[in-house]
């Protein structure tokens, strides 16, 4: 009975620390990115604060820098941590802020989003 007993322990401990190795391994990995977003509709620098302290509010994004406002297409500069907000997230974060001119508008667009 003991030999059973062992036996059964012994493939408990073996099936658990598996089941730990998997479940490590398909964790998702966290790199550092850093993207640049081509984004427009960016009228003023207003525009661009707004956008940025949207950023920076999200957990994960470290910092955001941006070239001068620009209607036609402006480069923000984004650096993130993959294993906590997707470059899908942060494309709608930007698409989802409003505007500076008229309250409820969301004028901005994603035009191009290049991997540096």
């Amino acid at each position: 009975m003991k030999n059973v007993f062992a036996a059964f322990l012994t493939f408990a401990c073996l099936f658990f620390a598996q089941t730990l190795m998997a479940q490590t391994a398909n964790a998702p990995q966290d790199e550092v990115k850093v993207v640049t977003v081509k984004v427009s509709g960016v009228c003023c620098n207003g525009d661009l604060a707004t956008i940025k302290k949207k950023l920076v509010n999200q957990e994960g994004i470290d910092s955001v820098t941006a070239d001068d406002a620009k209607k036609e297409a402006t480069n923000i500069k984004v650096t993130y941590h993959t294993g906590i907000v997707s470059e899908a997230k942060i494309r709608s974060l930007i698409e989802k802020t409003e505007g500076c001119e008229k309250p409820g508008d969301l004028p901005y667009k994603v035009k191009a989003v290049t991997y540096l």
